[in-house]
């Protein structure tokens, strides 16, 4: 009997000393270092790639002038009248009446989106308000909308997120986004996430990076190159050791025989008690 509480309490003692320790889980343990002001890179500009898609509207006092740029693709009735007076909200050739289906210009594999009346302009590198600009200086300086207003929007920003099975497509709807914003939109960390190892996979001229990033150390979280995201990142949280061991099928064995051991054990406790 002795040998049996023994082995049970060995098997116990294999699961306890699985888990993961308090310091696996607690998110910015150097938070008192920044109890000053500190600066963190701000470089967040999203940059345009191939096959990005892009919405571009052009404000103008004068609705004619900017009817020849909507080329049959204005959302719901063309030529609004707004802060700048007409607008003209031009979304590729796909375009449908709903924002919520717009194709864009695409971004070919080249850099290049087609508009109209302009033809052929080069945007892959650039940030909406570099391609702003550009359009809107073709535009003024080209006699064709003298008070053109010009604005750009990403509308293929998307990051996925992996928690251990599970991985979900984000769409953001501005610029500047953390990887903890993207975390927390997919759910958050779970029990058994490991919070100092955190994969971000990135797609950067063509070649393919990856970053690590751990969540228990401020410094790290806010000094690394993914702490902005950029469309497209992966994010993969990796599970940690308890939670890697409990989908083991050798770890569900030893549950079950652990089990089984502890009624035994039990049984003859009871067993003994009663014939004494």
């Amino acid at each position: 009997m002795k040998y049996a509480s023994l082995l049970s309490f060995i098997l116990v003692t294999l699961l306890f000393g699985s888990c993961v320790s308090r310091e696996h889980y607690i998110l910015f343990q150097d938070a008192d270092d920044y109890q000053d002001a500190k600066r963190i890179a701000t470089t967040y500009d999203i940059r345009i790639q191939a096959d990005d898609q892009l919405a571009i509207s052009i404000a103008s006092k004068d609705k004619e002038l900017v009817d020849v740029f909507n080329n049959q693709t204005l959302i719901g009735n063309g030529g609004s009248q707004g802060q700048y007076g007409y607008t003209s909200s031009s979304h590729g050739n796909n375009a449908l009446g709903s924002s919520n289906s717009l194709q864009g210009f695409h971004v070919d594999n080249e850099g290049y989106i087609e508009f109209p009346i302009l033809g052929r302009i080069y945007v892959e590198g650039k940030s909406r308000r570099e391609v702003a600009e550009d359009l809107q200086t073709r535009l003024r300086d080209g006699q064709y909308v003298n008070d053109a207003v010009v604005n750009v929007e990403l509308l293929s920003f998307h990051v996925v997120v992996i928690r251990g099975n599970e991985g979900k497509v984000l769409t953001i709807g501005k610029d500047r986004c953390t990887v903890i914003e993207a975390i927390t939109m997919a759910g958050g960390f779970q029990n058994g996430n490991d919070r100092r190892d955190i994969l971000v996979v990135r797609e950067e001229n063509g070649e393919l990076w990856t970053y690590r990033i751990d969540f228990t150390m401020l410094s790290n979280l806010v000094n690394s190159p993914v702490y902005y995201l950029q469309q497209n990142d992966i994010i993969y949280i990796e599970p940690a050791g308890a939670q890697q061991i409990e989908e083991s099928s050798a770890y569900r064995y030893l549950t079950a025989f652990s089990s089984i051991m502890a009624f035994v054990v039990s049984m003859g406790a009871i067993f003994l008690s009663i014939n004494k």
